[in-house]
């Protein structure tokens, strides 16, 4: 399951605003904005409108997810 962090990186590396991917999910900024903060839990509904918005399939997520791991125990 994706993190805020990692709906964070990849937003930011698409260099999308929070709003644009917002209006891409067909949800509220301040979904997004929560959910990177961690402060709302991410439903799978949410991560297939994130994947959707974004243009990423399962295995990218999970690459992504897997390299956020190597770096936070470096």
């Amino acid at each position: 399951m994706a993190t805020g962090t990692t709906i964070r990186v990849v937003r930011a590396y698409q260099g999308i605003s929070q709003g644009e991917l917002a209006e891409l999910m067909v949800v509220s900024i301040s979904l997004i904005s929560a959910v990177e903060k961690g402060t709302k839990r991410i439903t799978p509904e949410f991560v297939k409108r994130f994947k959707r918005a974004v243009g990423i399939i399962d295995s990218t997520l999970i690459d992504i997810q897997y390299l956020q791991s190597i770096l936070t125990e470096l």
